[in-house]
C-alpha cells in the first residue's frame, strides 16, 4: 500500500487524480467526502435483468436522514471526480460513520487500474436511530495498492466516467427479450 509520500508523489507524476487529492492527503489515504445527491430504488422489487428505477434526493443543508435498521438502502457518490493509472485503488469507510453504525460501501470496494469517475457508494444505516449525513462531510479513504503484471489492460466497462450516485448496471449484461446473460468482453 502506498503511503503519504508516494501517494504524492504519484499525483505529481499524473498516475493518481482525486479532486483536491493533495489537501486531503492522509497518512496512507485520501480523504474523500459525500456528494450532493442520493439516490434510492424506485420498486417493490429488484430484478438484475431489468433496468430499476430510482428516486433522487439533494441532500438539503440540515442533511439527509437515513433510515434505522437497514431499512433502506442509499446510492450516494464521493464528491471527487478519480483516476487511476498503474494502481489498484480501495474504497473504505470513515472509522467515524462505522461507529454510528453506517456503512458507505457494502461491496466492491477495490476499483480496477484505468478507472476514472466518482466513486457509488452503498450506503445503510444499522443503527437503531436515525443518522443524519450532510454533503461535503468525510465519507471514506481511498487507499493505493501496486498494480502487479501488465498495466496497459485498463477499465473502460459499464461505470466508466461514472458522475452521478450510480445503480447497478448488472441488466447491462442481460438482453430484455430472452433474459439471457450476454457474453462479457474484455472481462469487463
Amino acid at each position: 500500500m502506498l503511503n503519504k509520500r508516494s501517494i504524492t508523489e504519484e499525483i505529481k507524476r499524473g498516475s493518481i487524480f482525486v479532486d483536491n487529492g493533495l489537501e486531503q492527503l492522509e497518512k496512507n489515504s485520501i480523504l474523500v467526502t459525500l456528494g450532493d445527491t442520493i439516490k434510492v430504488y424506485d420498486a417493490s422489487n429488484l430484478d438484475s435483468r431489468y433496468e430499476t428505477p430510482t428516486k433522487e434526493f439533494v441532500i438539503p443543508d440540515e442533511g439527509f436522514p437515513l433510515a434505522p435498521q437497514a431499512k433502506e438502502f442509499y446510492i450516494g457518490r464521493t464528491k471527487e471526480y478519480t483516476k487511476i493509472h498503474n494502481f489498484v485503488p480501495l474504497l473504505t469507510g470513515t472509522e467515524e460513520l462505522a461507529t454510528m453504525g453506517v456503512e458507505v460501501h457494502v461491496t466492491a470496494g477495490f476499483g480496477d487500474n484505468g478507472f476514472e469517475g466518482t466513486w457509488t457508494l452503498e450506503i445503510v444505516n444499522y443503527n437503531t436511530e436515525e443518522v443524519r449525513l450532510f454533503k461535503g462531510m468525510p465519507i471514506g479513504h481511498l487507499y493505493y495498492n501496486p498494480l502487479i503484471g501488465e498495466s496497459d489492460i485498463e477499465y473502460r466497462g459499464k461505470y466508466f466516467q461514472q458522475v452521478a450516485p450510480t445503480a447497478s448496471r448488472l441488466s447491462q449484461e442481460y438482453t430484455k427479450e430472452k433474459g439471457l446473460v450476454r457474453k462479457r468482453v474484455n472481462n469487463q
